[in-house]
């Protein structure tokens, strides 16, 4: 990563368009349809690739500077420039580099119980056939495991975070990570359970966030839901024990009650 960064380094200067935002995610958490919403204003730029996961060495979907920066060509006039890659929530390595080349940079993030937030998680990956365990039970009970084989991280199929369902809920110590580097006014955090409720009033409490005509009303549209079986009670009952620390510790960075449980 260090490479990656001397290469952006040496790319970016005063005349390149850059991002001065980013959707962190998290992912399963309705990024996707608060990308699709995003998009429609016509202050906000967002590329078509909705995840070009740059700043994460192990798991790039667009792999070259050059290429990463040619997504913001198209930008005319726009003055809300972002885009919406999950993986830099979750992945250690990506808000130190992010920080040194965006230092002003704001940010979105949009959580969800991260009990349910793992379970749709799990329904995802086995729909992507990335899984191979056929319950979750079985994928909580083999986490662990995987979490300290480096093998697993060096044959994982897809992004090694996506199959640690647990440990990629933690939402408190992912935030923090950032806010090691940003001041808590860089972030705008709402749950996936409040835009449902009421997504007219928080997308336009966004665009505020982000400077922009707070006036606009974009189509809303839900995107990504998924029809999964019901999680088995007592597993909800453990992980809802499990996450109640972490529950508490991100309402704590938020000032509020986001409505997590």
């Amino acid at each position: 990563m260090r490479q990656t960064q001397k290469n952006i380094n040496s790319l970016v200067t005063t005349n390149t368009t850059k991002p001065n935002f980013f959707l962190l995610g998290a992912g399963r958490c309705g990024s996707t349809t608060l990308y699709s919403m995003l998009r429609q204003h016509p202050q906000i730029f967002m590329p078509d690739i909705k995840e070009p996961s740059h700043f994460c060495s192990y798991f790039q979907v667009v792999k070259d500077p050059v290429s990463y920066f040619q997504l913001f060509n198209p930008v005319e006039g726009q003055t809300a420039i972002g885009e919406a890659s999950h993986v830099y929530l979750s992945n250690p390595e990506s808000a130190p580099v992010i920080h040194t080349l965006f230092p002003k940079a704001r940010f979105i993030l949009i959580l969800r119980s991260p009990t349910e937030r793992a379970y749709s998680l799990y329904q995802w990956t086995r729909k992507a056939n990335l899984e191979p365990c056929e319950t979750f039970e079985e994928a909580l009970e083999v986490e662990g495991q995987r979490y300290v084989n480096a093998d697993f991280f060096n044959k994982c199929p897809q992004y090694f975070w996506n199959f640690m369902y647990v440990r990629s809920s933690y939402f408190d110590v992912q935030w923090a990570r950032y806010l090691r580097f940003y001041s808590p006014e860089q972030f705008f955090v709402l749950s996936l359970n409040e835009l449902v409720a009421n997504p007219v009033h928080w997308m336009q409490q966004i665009f505020r966030f982000l400077d922009v005509d707070s006036s606009f009303i974009p189509a809303i549209r839900h995107l990504n839901a998924r029809e999964c079986t019901p999680m088995l009670a007592e597993t909800k009952q453990r992980l809802d024990s499990h996450f109640k620390a972490t529950v508490a510790a991100t309402n704590a960075l938020a000032g509020r009650d986001l409505h997590l449980d």
